[in-house]
């Protein structure tokens, strides 16, 4: 598994964010007045960014903090998070902790510019790029002369698809974004304003391609979870349906299947079953075979730990993981609606696998009502290290089949959970009579809570019909969230979306 390194690269790289602060990332007090000087007074004997990137194993080091900057994005609270399934017709809130309706608000479309997680979710992105941007501007310009040939073409590689990663998620989210594509100053920032949407995807398609021809398509040791090949051809993909080139993005799902290095068979045991979508789940889970792109958590105190669990876990008094009879009160966000529960055909294991009805009061013995998702369950519930899956083969294959209209990619998904394939006489297909809805059916009860919901939806134009159909009156017009009231106040010149 890929280790991420933690504090020395985030504390050199959080110095020069408070020096370079950019003007559409909020970061309090960046632009209190003081001498730029007065903050690099650092002891000679500590490391500071200018004894750093000096060797191999500190450029590494670097990329490998790119890597942290995916947990932010794909964290509960991240853009992914609370556009990909809050935003959706997946979850709901029940009972939330706190003294705002932020959650509520962006669950049923009624965002605010001043809502807060909108602004952590931008800021948390911009943090990232600023810190990937200043690991590869290092790399480009390095005289370190590395050891293996094409080492330092791969670890740019690396970033830049991060970067692509994070920059697609923003366009998805918010259209038309700032794109700075190196370290600017506090000043030049503000010459940044929204790039147009074709013109950031575009550019992304380009770093992409090269990208993928610089990385290698497997790795080995503690190298394993970092972007292969084809993990870059498979954010290139989803590059290429942004820009509704269905063709191109075909052909790039096609060369990931047709690789032969992804397989249903999670766990690797030799048979597909529904075992394999168990495992994925698993806390101990890591870069399984089915895994195309993952975040890398580490369980144990002082890690990286995931907070899907504690964010996503019921707001009661009485909650407890299963097995435990320790109190664990979450944070109450995404609890999967009736709607969602209600999607899984009778004999689906993934349902049981996915989420939870409820749980037992242990002073009572009565049963509370109050679903969530066992998706990130972990019993090391204080330091949780579970991996999270951002993309991954079964995604891949629905992909395809919604592509092309080949029912029998979309059968292989169903075929490993044991459920009667579209076209046979068992298959539900009064409910879902077309190949289109038929995939959209299986991506909503095989990726649920992996943030892909209502990506899916705008991408398919049904969004504003299926939200409506649920009671959230939500227009075409809504489909891109607000940019932060406090970006536009920070420069006036960025403009609001309508």
């Amino acid at each position: 598994m890929l280790q991420l390194l933690k504090y020395t690269i985030q504390n050199i790289i959080r110095k020069k964010i408070i020096l370079q602060s950019v003007a559409f990332l909020i970061v309090p007090g960046a632009f209190y007045s003081c001498n730029k000087n007065e903050l690099n007074l650092y002891p000679e004997t500590t490391l500071t960014e200018g004894l750093f990137y000096n060797t191999e194993a500190q450029l590494i080091q670097a990329v490998n903090d790119s890597y942290r900057q995916l947990e932010k994005i794909y964290d509960a609270g991240g853009i992914a998070d609370i556009y990909g399934e809050l935003g959706s017709d997946n979850v709901y809130i029940k009972a939330v902790s706190g003294a705002n309706s932020w959650p509520e608000d962006i669950n049923l479309h009624k965002i605010r510019p001043d809502n807060g997680k909108l602004e952590a979710a931008w800021n948390a992105a911009y943090n990232g790029i600023f810190i990937i941007n200043n690991v590869i501007t290092h790399l480009e310009n390095t005289e370190v002369e590395f050891s293996t040939a094409g080492l330092k073409e791969r670890l740019i590689a690396e970033a830049k698809s991060i970067r692509a990663l994070i920059y697609y998620n923003l366009v998805q989210v918010w259209g038309g974004v700032p794109f700075p594509l190196k370290v600017v100053s506090a000043q030049e920032s503000y010459g940044y304003l929204r790039e147009k949407k074709e013109t950031i995807l575009s550019l992304l398609v380009t770093d992409l391609t090269e990208a993928q021809a610089n990385l290698p398509e497997s790795y080995t040791g503690t190298d394993i979870g970092r972007i292969t090949k084809y993990g870059a051809v498979a954010i290139l993909a989803r590059v290429y349906l942004a820009q509704d080139d269905d063709t191109k993005a075909a052909q790039a799902l096609k060369s990931i299947i047709d690789s032969n290095r992804y397989s249903l068979d999670a766990n690797g045991d030799g048979s597909i079953n529904k075992t394999d979508y168990a495992y994925l789940f698993q806390a101990n889970t890591k870069n399984s075979k089915e895994a195309i792109v993952e975040v890398q958590y580490l369980a144990g105190q002082n890690q990286v730990n995931s907070t899907h669990q504690a964010e996503y876990a019921p707001w009661d008094f009485s909650f407890h993981l299963p097995g435990s009879t320790i109190t664990f009160r979450g944070n109450g966000l995404n609890t999967p609606a009736d709607d969602l529960i209600n999607e899984y055909e009778a004999d689906d294991p993934r349902k049981d696998i996915s989420l939870a009805t409820g749980f037992t009061d242990l002073q009572t013995g009565n049963f509370i009502a109050y679903p969530y998702t066992l998706k990130f369950y972990d019993p090391n519930y204080l330091y949780p290290g579970q991996n999270v899956e951002i993309i991954r083969y079964a995604d891949i294959l629905l992909l395809y089949a919604e592509l092309t209209g080949e029912v029998s990619y979309l059968n292989q998904v169903r075929n490993r959970v044991g459920l009667p394939a579209y076209g046979e006489a068992a298959y539900p297909s009064a409910d879902y009579p077309t190949v289109a809805l038929a995939v959209e059916h299986e991506r909503r009860v095989e990726l649920a809570f992996e943030f892909h919901r209502f990506f899916d939806l705008v991408r398919t134009g049904r969004a504003v019909a299926v939200l409506q159909s649920k009671g959230i009156d939500i227009t075409s017009g809504e489909l891109l969230f607000p940019i932060p009231q406090a970006v536009i106040d920070t420069n006036p010149e960025i403009t609001q979306n309508p």
